[in-house]
C-alpha cells in the first residue's frame, strides 16, 4: 500500500526545490537576454538547444530504464542488480557522449568558418556539454530512483542555475557585458560542478550493507527495456525542441531567442506535473510489481488532481501578465506574445490527461509509448517547418501545441486500454461516481435478499421432528 502522505511530502520536496529551480533559472535566461543582446543570446540558446538534444539521445534510454528498475530491484532487496545497472549504465553513457563530442570537434575543427560572432568557438565548446549532460541526466534518475529528493533536484535545478548568475554576473560586473563564448565556457565549468556533487548521491543510492562490493548485470534485458525507452527520449526531445530549431534553421537565432523567452515562460506551469510525477513515476513501477491495480487507480487519480489545479492557477496568472513577463527579457520579446498564449493551453491539456507517459513506460508498455512519440514527432516537424516559414513564432507554437494534444489523447486511451486506469484529472470524479454505483448496488442487493427472505413461506411444524432418534 503506497502512503499518499509520504507521496505528498517527497513531491511538495520536489516541487519546491523545482519552482526555486525554475525561478532561479527563468531569472538566468533574463540576464543572460540582457546582458548578452538578442544575436548573442540567440547563437548561444541555439548551441545549447542542441547540446540539450544530443545528450538527452545519447542517454541510451538509462535515465528512464533506471527509473523502472531501481525501484524493482529496491522492493526486492537485489542490491546487486542495482549495483551493476548503475555501474553500465554510467559508463555506456559517458563513453557514447565522450565519443560524439570528439567526432563533432573534428567535424567542426575542420569545416566550420571561424566566425567574428563566435559562433564556431560556441559550437566546439558546446560539443563537450553532450558527454557532461548526458551522466547529469542519468545521475538525476538514477538519485531519483533511490528516493533521495534533494539528492536529484538540488544539484540540477538550483545549483545549476544560481553558480551560472553568480559567475556570469560576475564576468558582467567586470566587463559590462557577456558573450556567447564566455556564457558557453561558464556553463561547461558549472555542469562539471554540477556532476561532482551528484556522484556523492549516486555512491549512496548503490551503497550496500548487504553486497558493498558485489554487481550482476542483466545487460540484455536492461538493453531490451533502454531501446525502446531511448526512442521515447528522442521522440521527446523532437517533440519539445523541433520549435525552437526549425525557427533558429528557418527564421535565424533571434526570433530563436524570441521564441525560446515564450516556451521558457510556458514550460513554468509545468512544474507542478514533473514535481509529483517525480515521486509518482518510481512508485507506478513497484505497484506494477505487487500487482496492486487499486492502488495504482488511487495513486494516479489522486496525483492527477495535484497537478491540474494548481497549474490551471500558474497559466491564468502567466497569462494575464504576459506582456510583463516577456518584457523582462527586453523590450523586442514581446512580439512572442501570442506563441506563449498558446503554448500555455497546451501545457494545460498535458496537465489535464495525467503522468500518462510516465505511467505506460513504467508498466511495461514502453513499447506502445515510444510508437505514440514517434509517429507524433514525425507530423510535429512537419508541422513546425511549415508553421514556422508560414507564421513564424506563432505558427510555430500553433504546430508544437496540436502534437502536445494527440500525443496526451493517444497515450491517455492507450492507460485505459492496457492498464485499465483512468489517469485524467476527471479520474478522481469518476472513481467517486463508480464507487456510489458499487454502494447503491451493493444496497439494493441487501435490500432485496432481505425481502426475499421475508417473502418466503412458512414452514408448517411437523410432530414428528420432535421425536428424538435413539438409534443414532
Amino acid at each position: 500500500m503506497v502512503s499518499l502522505s509520504r507521496v505528498a511530502r517527497g513531491a511538495g520536496l520536489a516541487l519546491v526545490l523545482q519552482v526555486l529551480g525554475a525561478g532561479l533559472a527563468y531569472l538566468s535566461q533574463i540576464a543572460f537576454a540582457r546582458w548578452m543582446g538578442v544575436s548573442s543570446f540567440g547563437i548561444y540558446i541555439y548551441a545549447m538547444a542542441w547540446a540539450t538534444l544530443a545528450a538527452l539521445v545519447l542517454g541510451l534510454g538509462f535515465p528512464q530504464s533506471v527509473l523502472r528498475f531501481i525501484p524493482q530491484y529496491r522492493a526486492l532487496g537485489d542490491h546487486a542488480r542495482t549495483h551493476g545497472l548503475v555501474r553500465m549504465s554510467r559508463r555506456a553513457t559517458l563513453v557514447a557522449g565522450g565519443v560524439v563530442a570528439l567526432f563533432g570537434t573534428i567535424v567542426v575543427e575542420a569545416f566550420a568558418p571561424h566566425s567574428s560572432n563566435g559562433a564556431s568557438t560556441v559550437a566546439l565548446i558546446s560539443l563537450w556539454l553532450i558527454p557532461v549532460g548526458v551522466l547529469i541526466n542519468l545521475d538525476t534518475a538514477i538519485i531519483r530512483a533511490g528516493g533521495r529528493v534533494v539528492g536529484a533536484y538540488a544539484p540540477p535545478f538550483v545549483v545549476r542555475p544560481l553558480a551560472l548568475l553568480l559567475v556570469a554576473g560576475g564576468f558582467w560586473l567586470a566587463s559590462g557585458r557577456v558573450t556567447a563564448v564566455t556564457g558557453i565556457i561558464v556553463t561547461l565549468c558549472v555542469y562539471l560542478i554540477v556532476v561532482l556533487i551528484q556522484s556523492i548521491f549516486v555512491r549512496e543510492v548503490v551503497r550496500s550493507a548487504d553486497s558493498p562490493l558485489a554487481a550482476v548485470y542483466d545487460t540484455r534485458v536492461w538493453l531490451r527495456v533502454s531501446m525502446p525507452l531511448l526512442l521515447v527520449a528522442g521522440f521527446q526531445v523532437a517533440l519539445g525542441q523541433a520549435d525552437l530549431l526549425i525557427l533558429g534553421a528557418t527564421r535565424g537565432v533571434r526570433d530563436a531567442a524570441y521564441y525560446l523567452a515564450a516556451t521558457k515562460s510556458a514550460t513554468l506551469v509545468s512544474y507542478v506535473l514533473v514535481a509529483v510525477s517525480a515521486m509518482t513515476a518510481p512508485m507506478f513501477s513497484e505497484l506494477k510489481t505487487r500487482n496492486d491495480r487499486a492502488g495504482l487507480q488511487r495513486l494516479v487519480a489522486v496525483s492527477a488532481q495535484w497537478v491540474f489545479w494548481p497549474t490551471l492557477f500558474i497559466a491564468i496568472a502567466i497569462a494575464a501578465l504576459a506582456p510583463f513577463i516577456l518584457g523582462l527579457f527586453g523590450s523586442g520579446f514581446t512580439v512572442a506574445h501570442w506563441a506563449l498564449l498558446v503554448l500555455l493551453f497546451g501545457q494545460l491539456v498535458n496537465a489535464a490527461c495525467g503522468p500518462v507517459g510516465y505511467l505506460l513506460s513504467m508498466t511495461g508498455y514502453q513499447d506502445d509509448t515510444a510508437r505514440v512519440y514517434g509517429i507524433t514527432a514525425v507530423f510535429n516537424v512537419a508541422l513546425c517547418y511549415a508553421g514556422a516559414r508560414i507564421y513564424g513564432l506563432t505558427g510555430a507554437a500553433c504546430a508544437t501545441t496540436f502534437s502536445m494534444i494527440a500525443w496526451n489523447v493517444w497515450l491517455y486511451s492507450l492507460t485505459r486500454r492496457r492498464l485499465k486506469i483512468h489517469a485524467s484529472v476527471l479520474s478522481f470524479f469518476v472513481l467517486q461516481k463508480d464507487h456510489f454505483a458499487a454502494s447503491s448496488s451493493d444496497s439494493i442487493a441487501d435490500h432485496d435478499s432481505s425481502c426475499t427472505s421475508s417473502r418466503l413461506p412458512i414452514k408448517a411444524h411437523d410432530p414428528a421432528s420432535d421425536v428424538v432418534n435413539v438409534s443414532e
